[in-house]
């Protein structure tokens, strides 16, 4: 999986933080090995300079695979924390797009079998 960008909106993305998005998106790239084109853009940040406490930071990832849309989005306490959760739910939805794939497949493969069996 391609990372076409890693965006910090009201904050500066630094190389800790890249390597951590970089290695969340590891785990993704598993996911997508064989479904090519596949690419990720990261965006992390605050919403607004004046927030202090509670949910601060949020993180956002658009995924683009095999021509299919996903998008993820999380607000957190702390920046690490917003990763992991939306690369959990990212995850989540690739999984579940990749079932129902694997599904409707078995079942135009089931319609085609009783089609040349019984010419219906």
């Amino acid at each position: 999986m391609k990372i076409e960008r890693i965006q910090g909106k009201n904050m500066e993305v630094t190389d800790a933080i890249e390597r951590y998005v970089r290695k969340r998106v590891a785990a993704l790239e598993k996911l997508t090995r064989r479904l090519q084109p596949s690419t990720l853009g990261v965006e992390l940040g605050k919403p607004s300079e004046h927030h202090n406490k509670g949910e601060v930071y949020y993180a956002e990832f658009q995924a683009d695979i095999n021509g299919e849309k996903f998008f993820a989005s999380a607000n957190a306490e702390d920046l690490y924390a917003a990763i992991d959760e939306v690369q959990a739910d990212i995850k989540r939805q690739i999984i579940d797009w990749r079932k129902k794939q694997k599904t409707l497949g078995k079942k135009e493969g089931r319609s085609f079998k009783s089609f040349l069996r019984f010419g219906r």
